[in-house]
């Protein structure tokens, strides 16, 4: 069977032979095939985080696979799909994954337009709301004081003290359920937004990864820690900053080669990854060796477990093509988020516990407080 026949499927049972100024050529279907796997392998590059996607990475993964398959018949293993022996392709299969990915995202895209247009529509028939019932309470407080200017009127003492203990009441009464219909409005639109926080944390559009370590990249780091810092101004929720160093990095590199390095840095990548595993955390290379953590909705308090954690997952690792004790040990300074933080102060202060935690004599996490901003004096 030629290798035309191979690829396209060709059989007995196929209808007559083309015409040959009409058979696509070799070169023709080496195009098609090329091109086919190199949408499939974009696809991966650019694809966006979903609900369902319980690790990023694994969808990139796969698409690498189907292309590889499509280019020449090699297995995909996420699929249990074997290595063609033949030259055929499992092309049902390829649509399926092309299709259900597609379907995929178009429903999550629009589910989520939905929501934010949600969420705009409850804020403005919120603030009409306000309006109404503002001018409700206004209606409802002149009336009960025409009625003690009534009661004044009559110059009767009893009337009067009558109508003012009526007056108080209801007054105290509309202002005690306006409030209650403040704080249920905006208790609900708060859930909203902390729904919608997360979405906004896994958007992937922006988001690179770095090429050795498949974390996420310095420019995704300074984006996503200025969305939350933005996020705690609106919410007043907390965030917690973590700086992690590998210690004497140098010498694995001078000692064992870079090659052992590359695979050390991979190792620490993934062992971040599994201990900070919630969909919101946000595990960054920050260069080097450095890694940066960005914890969202997570006190420092919280994040000393998750520390402490990640210390005993790096402490398990190895370095590659040495002595079973040649182990690697990092040091990590982290911080909480303070209501007078920029950007510069919060990394400026994790890093200095960082530092400190070196200084103490490394493989272990130092936590920096925020201080507090003085307080002006009275005049």
């Amino acid at each position: 069977m030629s290798l035309v026949k191979r690829i396209t499927g060709s059989n007995s049972n196929a209808p007559a032979k083309l015409k040959p100024e009409s058979r696509p050529t070799e070169a023709l279907i080496d195009g098609a095939l090329d091109t086919l796997a190199n949408i499939l392998r974009v696809m991966g590059e650019q694809s966006f985080e979903l609900e369902k996607d319980i690790d990023p990475t694994i969808f990139p993964e796969m698409c690498r696979e189907f292309s590889c398959h499509v280019e020449n018949g090699a297995g995909v293993p996420s699929c249990d799909i074997p290595a063609s022996k033949n030259g055929n392709r499992e092309w049902a299969r390829i649509r399926c994954f092309f299709a259900d990915r597609r379907k995929a995202e178009s429903q999550f895209v629009t589910e989520r337009l939905h929501d934010y247009r949600g969420v705009v529509d409850d804020l403005v028939s919120g603030l009409r709301n306000i309006g109404e019932r503002d001018q409700n309470t206004e209606n409802n407080v002149k009336h009960n004081l025409k009625l003690v200017e009534d009661a004044v009127g009559t110059g009767v003492m009893p009337e009067i003290r009558k109508a003012l203990t009526k007056t108080i009441q209801n007054v105290t009464e509309t202002f005690a359920e306006q409030k209650r219909q403040y704080e249920a409005q905006l208790e609900d639109l708060h859930g909203r937004m902390s729904n919608l926080r997360q979405d906004l944390v896994a958007v992937r559009e922006e988001m690179k990864r770095d090429s050795l370590t498949s974390a996420y990249n310095r420019r995704t780091f300074d984006s996503s820690i200025e969305h939350s810092l933005n996020l705690h101004f609106i919410m007043n929720q907390p965030v917690t900053l973590v700086m992690l160093d590998l210690d004497n990095f140098k010498n694995v590199n001078d000692t064992h080669g870079h090659a052992a390095g590359d695979e050390v840095l991979q190792s620490v990548s993934k062992c971040l990854v599994r201990a900070f595993n919630r969909k919101t955390d946000i595990v960054t290379r920050y260069g080097g060796d450095e890694f940066a953590i960005i914890l969202n909705d997570t006190s420092a308090k919280s994040a000393t477990k998750l520390v402490d954690r990640c210390l005993r997952y790096v402490n398990d690792l190895r370095v590659p093509y040495a002595s079973e004790d040649a182990r690697i040990s990092c040091s990590i300074g982290f911080t909480e988020i303070h209501e007078h933080d920029s950007i510069r102060s919060l990394i400026k202060r994790a890093d200095r516990a960082l530092y400190q935690a070196k200084a103490d004599g490394r493989n272990k996490s130092e936590f920096a407080p925020a201080i507090e901003e003085p307080k002006s004096k009275d005049p």
